[in-house]
């Protein structure tokens, strides 16, 4: 009977205030409309979430590239001295970006222009020779675009990868730092990965497929039945996805129950609280909230429950203490 009233006090003092409330209504009907927009619409509204997994083409060709070109590490270059005894050289350009030359050593030669280089060398060797004339050709470059052709023909999938977008909702592709991905649709993310390669490589573009779905799968811990992982076909509500972890146990406070997921407004994931309670109660639906993407339930143990495991705890060690005592003074006794 205590327990009764007990419970029935943390139930009616653990609810949330009623602004948290009112924000949990008005996300639930955020939650709510994107879902239906997205299954009106089809494929092409549906936004990104982590553990997707996306198809990468990479279509390569050989475009002008209206930027200058600058000299890179592996570049083979021909430096021609005119109007002086001095034959021309070719020249390598070194893992550091130097190259070597007569009477003056390393010079730096990546990340110049061609004429940018010879200006500097005509500059270098102006007290070697009055008003020197140099040239510098490019014989042979290299380029990440290159590299990138390379890697594709040895790959076993050919000219395409296959992309996991990660528990931070960004994707790794080949020299670009990581994009966040997650909250775009899939031709969005690609006008934003064709974006990334035009302005860092160019004669690059990329077409994306969405290759599978990470799925709605659904942690649900706490205070209930059967804890662990709650696999559904479709988009689960929070009430579903408790009921199929065996529903709340007694020590479970229904109504402050924990719910973290995905977020494309926040960027990442957020913390809402939904009250079972008072869905089950009063019929209100609107307490309930459809689970997008990966989530995790938590219901946690009411106040009277805590209080009482703390309880528990506490008088374990006093005893365990007490009764180390009692063996050491019948110890002595004997």
């Amino acid at each position: 009977m205590l327990g009764g009233a007990g419970a029935a006090l943390a139930q009616a003092t653990d609810g949330p205030p009623p602004a948290q409330v009112e924000g949990n209504e008005i996300e639930a009907t955020l939650a709510r409309t994107r879902i239906l927009r997205g299954l009106t619409e089809g494929l092409a509204a549906y936004k990104l979430v982590p553990g997707d997994v996306l198809e990468i083409l990479f279509l390569t060709g050989h475009v002008v590239d209206a930027a200058p070109y600058r000299v890179n590490v592996g570049d083979r270059l021909r430096v021609e001295f005119h109007y002086v005894d001095e034959a021309p050289r070719t020249v390598l350009v070194r893992p550091d970006g130097m190259i070597t030359l007569p009477y003056k050593g390393d010079v730096v030669a990546a990340a110049r222009t061609p004429t940018e280089l010879a200006a500097a060398l005509q500059r270098r060797y102006a007290d070697v020779w009055r008003d020197p004339r140099i040239t510098v050709t490019v014989e042979q470059f290299t380029s990440k675009l290159d590299d990138l052709r390379l890697t594709l023909s040895s790959s076993q999938r050919g000219r395409s990868q296959r992309v996991v977008l990660g528990s931070d909702g960004q994707a790794y592709l080949p020299y670009l730092p990581g994009l966040r991905l997650a909250g775009l649709t899939v031709d969005a993310a690609r006008e934003r990965i064709n974006a990334e390669y035009s302005q860092r490589l160019g004669g690059l573009e990329v077409s994306v497929l969405l290759d599978a779905v990470s799925g709605n799968r659904v942690f649900v811990f706490g205070e209930v039945q059967r804890p662990g992982l709650v696999a559904g076909a479709g988009n689960l509500t929070v009430m579903q996805a408790v009921a199929s972890a065996g529903g709340v146990l007694p020590t479970g406070a229904a109504d402050t129950v924990k719910v973290l997921s995905w977020s494309d407004a926040a960027g990442g994931t957020q913390v809402r609280t939904v009250n079972l309670q008072r869905l089950v109660a009063e019929g209100r639906t609107e307490d309930d909230l459809l689970l997008i993407g990966q989530a995790s339930i938590y219901v946690p143990p009411t106040s009277l429950v805590r209080a009482g495991r703390f309880m528990d705890q506490f008088l374990r060690q006093v005893l365990m203490f007490n009764g180390s005592s009692l063996g050491i003074n019948y110890e002595l006794r004997r």
